[in-house]
């Protein structure tokens, strides 16, 4: 596959455009399996690591890295199931309104008008926190937020996911993200915006609504082919009774924003779930307590009792394409099936089998290395990080990347992969790396400058930068480019001299920075 080729002729012809040794591949072979890398990590190790597991390095990170045992910094990088919360996003967050639907246009129109203002405060607030991120929280919760994906607009735009439950959905993701996945199932399952989004609200006895069944089999856990019309039936039988809570008119017996079960709208008959009987019950045994943990959990006990090697595989393909490789060829077929059972041996624990990858002699293969378009979250996130800057409203930018935060087009989530470069896109990348260091101040830009070893060397200064910034080693013509780029038609000796001002060390760096965005290894990781 050309994978790197492919982004030639998205770069447009210029005196500027760096020089590419680009060429294209026959294929994607790795050779290495999941033994552990056992030598210690180089910067390009360690460079490779962070932009895969989080959201880029910082040149200073990776030093405190270099030379320590891979599986020792991953698990540092992974982190526990108790990370500390993030300071919250707002005070909206606990806002609540009346339902828009049964109002007057001029209180809808405000009512919508504020989610959307609301929307965009969450997306800022989590892109800023992933940039600001040194370990791998927000980017995994961002995979498991994309795997359970609810939109925030659907239906033509006449239905919401109102931000305060997405809010919530986050708080969920992030504290199951490492944990057990049939906890995970099962709390979204229950989950306020998964409840609204996929109709679960309207799943009664009598009047089923059969969304989330199928896609809690075919989208989140084994994948088509491995459940019968039955059995998706018997799902929603076992799921009916569950309300979303959103509104300040409708029923609170748990709390705002959190669901509730009406006993009188569950199917309390037995059900029969792949091969294995959820007794009837009675109108006496039918609480919320004991249907949750007695049907709600049974039924996701099940699911993974009858199809292990599926959800297995399905789990550890999806983390694979998110992480490794996008299109992962039939060479890594073995990968695959080793890493699903280190997760079936795990008790279907997500921490062992994001660790076993990361520690693997696999994902340190060459071949993996810049294999991975960015997708607009990493780009944008990534470029903040490395930077330590902040793009005011990223939100935006990651929007005009088609990737707005939050609401991806459908419950499949985003599709991905090349779908993320077009003529369309392309320029927005480009744009907003020249606006963020456009507004970067000539103090940022030197503290940038000063934190990189060797900085008052011009040369090694530029390949710092690059190897920062850049998946793979470039050639020396191209190293000479962009030490060009820098000193601008000025010696190299003089750089230090160049830098006892401020404003023209942080004029030259601004050329830099832009210059290596156009290059499109810029758009890999």
């Amino acid at each position: 596959m050309n994978r790197r080729a492919l982004f030639t002729g998205f770069v447009p012809m210029s005196r500027d455009r760096s020089p590419m040794d680009i060429g294209p591949e026959t294929g994607l072979i790795v050779a290495a399996g999941l033994e552990p890398h056992s030598t210690p990590l180089t910067r390009e190790d360690v460079y490779h690591l962070l932009r895969r597991i989080g959201f880029g390095p910082t040149y200073q990170q990776a030093t405190a890295y270099v030379g320590r045992n891979a599986a020792d910094v991953v698990e540092e990088l992974l982190g526990s199931d108790d990370e500390a919360d993030l300071p919250s996003p707002g005070n909206w967050i606990d806002a609540v309104t009346e339902n828009p639907e049964g109002a007057d246009l001029q209180t809808r129109f405000a009512i919508e008008g504020q989610w959307n203002a609301n929307m965009a405060q969450l997306g800022n607030w989590w892109l800023k926190a992933m940039a600001a991120d040194v370990k791998a929280v927000e980017k995994l919760t961002a995979f498991w937020n994309d795997h359970f994906a609810t939109e925030f607009s659907f239906d033509q735009g006449e239905s919401y996911t109102i931000p305060q439950i997405l809010y919530r959905k986050y708080l969920t993701l992030r504290k199951d993200r490492l944990g057990d996945f049939r906890r995970m199932c099962l709390d979204v399952t229950l989950d306020d915006a998964m409840v609204w989004y996929l109709g679960s609200h309207f799943n009664e006895v009598g009047r089923p609504n059969e969304n989330y069944a199928r896609e809690l089999m075919e989208l989140f856990t084994t994948g088509i082919g491995w459940y019968t019309e039955g059995d998706v039936k018997e799902a929603a039988r076992v799921l009916t009774g569950w309300k979303s809570q959103r509104y300040n008119d409708e029923p609170a017996p748990n709390g705002q924003y959190k669901t509730w079960f009406n006993a009188a709208r569950h199917d309390v008959g037995a059900k029969q779930f792949m091969g294995q009987t959820i007794p009837a019950r009675t109108v006496d045994n039918n609480t919320e307590f004991q249907v949750k943990n007695e049907e709600v959990y049974r039924l996701i006990e099940i699911l993974f009792q009858q199809r292990p090697e599926a959800v297995g595989r399905f789990i550890a393909d999806k983390l694979y394409r998110f992480y490794v490789y996008s299109s992962p060829t039939d060479v890594d077929a073995t990968v695959l099936n080793q890493l699903a059972q280190v997760f079936i041996a795990n008790d279907f624990r997500i921490k062992p089998l994001l660790k076993t990858l990361f520690s693997s002699a696999h994902f340190f293969d060459l071949a993996l290395r810049g294999a991975q378009i960015k997708t607009p979250v990493e780009y944008v996130a990534s470029f903040m990080h490395a930077l330590g800057t902040d793009a005011g409203n990223p939100q935006s930018w990651v929007a005009r990347m088609d990737q707005a935060m939050m609401d991806p087009p459908t419950v499949a989530g985003w599709p991905g992969y090349r779908s993320w470069i077009s003529t369309n896109t392309y320029p927005v990348r480009r744009q907003f790396v020249s606006a963020v260091v456009g507004q970067m101040s000539d103090t940022d830009l030197m503290s940038f400058i000063t934190g990189i070893a060797d900085h008052t060397d011009a040369k090694k200064f530029v390949r710092e930068v690059v190897g920062l910034l850049l998946p793979m080693p470039v050639s020396e013509e191209r190293h000479t480019f962009y030490l060009s780029a820098l000193l601008q038609n000025t010696p190299d000796y003089e750089w230090p001299q160049v830098l006892q001002d401020p404003s023209a060390a942080a004029a030259r760096v601004r050329g830099l920075l832009t210059t290596l965005s156009k290059a499109p290894d810029f758009q890999l990781c």
